[in-house]
């Protein structure tokens, strides 16, 4: 039996189409394949499972949903392994019943496969290259990086699982502008604690860090070099000192939030291998690029992004714009298939002419895909905290991993679809009680696990071999053991949608179902026969939530 309980309904309806419409089968094979869904039935009254089949293909036949419902329910056999029966409701749709012994084959799937429960293996593994957090190294990381980083760790560990073959990349914009002002406010913030009088540019980084990292420099080699070197020879020494150090802390939180990369890739690297201006080259070639009084602009012509853009200035300095395509080339000359990248959603107007450049360079659109991630709230004592970046006052991610811990933030930022404004509630993510989403799934495996350790210490007989699984007769029974069967159905959809989130929003429905079923039902019962299939039922609850929380980077804690 396959993972996906929507692909054996998908391949019963496979079959009835090919035995009713022999003819026709390969002119609406393509529609079935991109728009006929099977999706969970809310209502036990509906069956299990439900397609909406007759309708998409109504028009394609010639025929009314109903009547076309009725042709492919006759040609549909009842397996009593598979489906026990079929039946249409309101215009046309199919509503499928699962067998009871269907049922039992996901629990014994879930039992048999254990941490490979929900993993698929892909005959074709393109290679995909996710981008995120890459946040600049003039500070450390703020919250809303933290939710990047959550929301492109847990990506990678989705596809990963889902069979794609996924590497991981931070991308440091060690170049540039940016890398000057940061050495000027080193240099003159060093220049202060030596008591020297300066002027500090209202547009220089304003925050404690750099006051931090100047200190560091006294009494060193090359803060002695720093009092005497013209500020020209200067600011490449204090630049690079500050980023190599930022970079450190940003890699030092990052290990705390349990995200590595790959690959860190240097800005400067493009630089060096001149990798820009073959870039620009290959645009020129292409006829989309225009000299306007010294600087270089690239030409668009799409219709969300009517502006063209400037590449290099007059001045001969490239833009940020002008590094990303070379970065973005250098990504596919690499051998990458698809890239994704993962932006703030303050970014959302550079995505079409990044597409744009990509397209001019021979690339498909659809090799690339920006998931866009909004900002996040901090709110405490029911007031949300004011953050400024530019002044320096924010939260940073490792101020909330201190206060919540790595677990409750990570949870936290996948609360919600990454495109969605978040709040984040940091009192809410230190309660010990079901308020509190990671809390009140933890505690579910850390429950069941509890269940197993009392029953040791009471020397109850917790063996759960050979079950017999017909004494779960239960109605909530049934509706844990169909939750865990959609598992591997929501992570394959997860993976195709990009929405790590709902990852989170099973493991609480799940949570809720097993909470409910354990405060009504004993599970170290005296019958051996029910106490052995109760201990089945909740030790396949207890793998799936670990599968779970492994994808979002969670633990899975045995006491709490």
């Amino acid at each position: 039996m396959t993972d996906l309980v929507k692909d054996a309904i998908r391949r019963v309806i496979y079959e009835s189409l090919v035995k009713e419409f022999p003819e026709s089968y390969s002119s609406v094979e393509r529609s079935f394949e991109k728009e006929i869904e099977v999706s969970r039935s809310k209502d036990p009254r509906f069956g299990d499972y439900a397609t909406n089949i007759a309708m998409i293909l109504s028009k394609i036949l010639g025929l009314k949903p109903r009547e076309l419902a009725e042709r492919l329910v006759r040609r549909m056999s009842l397996n009593e392994k598979l489906i026990q029966k079929f039946e249409i409701a309101g215009p046309g749709f199919i509503n499928f019943t699962m067998s009871f012994d269907f049922w039992i084959d996901v629990l014994k799937r879930v039992h048999s496969r254990k941490k490979m429960y929900g993993c698929f293996e892909r005959a074709d593994k393109p290679r995909i290259l996710i981008e995120f957090v890459s946040a600049n190294p003039t500070g450390p990381l703020h919250v809303g990086h933290g939710r990047g980083a959550a929301v492109g760790d847990s990506m990678a560990r989705l596809l990963r699982t889902r069979g794609y073959n996924v590497e991981t990349e931070y991308y440091v914009n060690d170049a540039g502008n940016q890398m000057k002002i940061l050495g000027r406010s080193l240099l003159l913030r060093y220049l202060e604690l030596l008591g020297k009088s300066t002027e500090f540019p209202s547009d220089h980084y304003q925050g404690d860090y750099i006051v931090d990292l100047a200190r560091e420099l006294i009494g060193t080699t090359l803060g002695e070099q720093l009092k005497t070197l013209p500020e020209k020879e200067a600011l490449p020494l204090a630049s690079g000192y500050a980023c190599k150090r930022i970079l450190e802390g940003i890699q030092d939180d990052l290990r705390v939030f349990g995200v590595s990369f790959d690959r860190y890739f240097s800005e400067r690297g493009l630089y060096a291998e001149d990798a820009i201006k073959k870039a620009l080259n290959e645009l020129s070639k292409c006829g989309k690029l225009e000299d306007r009084e010294g600087a270089i602009w690239f030409k668009m012509s799409g219709e969300e992004d009517e502006k063209d853009r400037v590449l290099v200035r007059a001045s001969g300095e490239p833009t940020y714009f002008a590094a990303d395509v070379a970065y973005h080339k250098n990504k596919f000359d690499r051998g990458y298939e698809k890239l994704i990248d993962i932006w703030g959603s303050d970014h959302h107007g550079y995505v079409p002419r990044v597409k744009a450049s990509l397209e001019a360079l021979g690339y498909q659109p659809d090799q690339l895909k920006v998931m866009l991630v909004q900002f996040v709230n901090l709110i405490r004592d029911g007031k949300k905290i004011s953050m400024s970046t530019r002044s320096g006052e924010f939260v940073t991610l490792r101020d909330v991993l201190d206060e919540v811990g790595t677990d409750a933030a990570r949870f936290f930022f996948l609360t919600k679809r990454s495109d969605s404004h978040l709040d984040f509630d940091l009192d809410l993510a230190k309660k010990q009680s079901r308020d509190n989403p990671v809390y009140y799934v933890q505690y579910v495996h850390a429950r069941i696990v509890g269940i197993f350790r009392i029953a040791l210490e009471r020397d109850v007989d917790a063996d759960i071999a050979d079950p017999d699984l017909s004494a779960l007769e239960l109605p909530e029974e049934k509706g844990i053991m169909k939750l865990l069967g959609d598992f591997p159905d929501m992570l394959a959809e997860a993976a195709e949608t990009m929405e790590p989130h709902r990852i989170t929003f099973y493991l609480l429905e799940l949570s809720e179902l097993f909470h409910a079923y354990y405060h009504d039902n004993k599970v170290l019962t005296e019958d051996d026969r029910i106490r052995k299939t109760r201990l089945y039922l909740v030790e396949a609850v207890r793998q799936v939530i670990e599968n779970g929380l492994t994808i979002l980077g969670v633990t899975a804690p045995d006491r709490m």
